[in-house]
């Protein structure tokens, strides 16, 4: 079996405002191995979000308690000091995010960003790595034409500003992503490519990804592994088949229930492209 790249054990996160601690995440344990996707679902509040942000030490430790082990590549996460976890932000663990406009830069233009993770965490010349970056950005439909009228993330549709820090997030050459809500601004066609781009980057490539959603048939069709919260519990984990198709807890069932779940096979990523 592939040795995991991320370890995380007995996680828990709280979050204090003045005299009051409100766990959102307890005890959680999973691993992620090099070349597969594990999805992560759950409904709102269910404590998926600050997982996310958990794994690249991006809470607020003056009003957060986060105890446990986040394990990459064997060390944890949790006591590195910043400039440590800023090596490893990018190129170790790259991140998409919820919010495309929280995390772009508005006074820089688009392919400047990315051209400037790039030499940072590739190392590459910035004349080299302004090709790069137009060549992620075409991948994920982020055009220069688009750019020239628009070249700052301001300028930019919701879903083009998705686009762009899913361009940003994958030219980085990250081992591990870390993907929450990536394709929800985005249409079904659209949606579709930025999927099989990630599914290919992990068997190409080897790249491990936790993918957050709502989205139960995306998940379905795209994750190996899933993984259920409900209130920053665990309550099951397991294949895609055995959790969605045969769950065993009452909470997963209802949720699949809810969201009136179809199971679609995998080719049908390759067919909407």
């Amino acid at each position: 079996m592939t040795a995991s790249l991320l370890k995380v054990r007995e996680l828990s996160i709280a979050y204090r405002h003045r005299s009051v601690v409100h766990e959102v995440v307890s005890g959680v344990s999973f691993e992620a191995e090099p070349g597969r996707v594990l999805g992560i679902i759950g409904e709102s509040g269910s404590g998926k979000s600050s997982l996310a942000l958990a794994r690249l030490g991006l809470h607020d430790l003056s009003q957060t308690t986060v105890t446990g082990e986040v394990l990459f590549r064997g060390e944890d996460l949790l006591r590195m000091d910043e400039s440590s976890l800023c090596r490893v932000r990018g190129a170790g663990i790259g991140m998409i995010f919820q919010d495309p406009m929280g995390a772009l830069d508005p006074t820089m233009k688009v392919e400047d960003q990315v051209a400037e993770a790039i030499t940072i965490h590739r190392g590459l010349k910035l004349s080299q790595a302004r090709k790069e970056a137009r060549r992620h950005l075409h991948q994920v439909g982020v055009t220069d034409e688009i750019l020239a009228v628009a070249p700052y993330a301001h300028q930019l549709s919701g879903g083009l500003r998705q686009r762009a820090m899913i361009a940003a997030a994958l030219a980085c050459e990250p081992a591990l992503l870390v993907a929450d809500e990536p394709t929800s601004s985005l249409d079904v066609r659209l949606q579709s490519q930025i999927i099989q781009l990630m599914k290919t980057r992990c068997t190409t490539a080897g790249l491990s990804i936790i993918f957050i959603s709502h989205d139960l048939a995306l998940v379905g069709s795209f994750a190996d592994e899933v993984l259920v919260l409900h209130k920053g519990q665990v309550v099951e984990k397991g294949s895609c088949d055995d959790v969605l198709l045969n769950p065993s807890h009452s909470y997963t069932a209802a949720l699949i229930s809810a969201a009136h779940f179809k199971r679609v096979p995998r080719k049908a990523l390759v067919a909407n492209t």
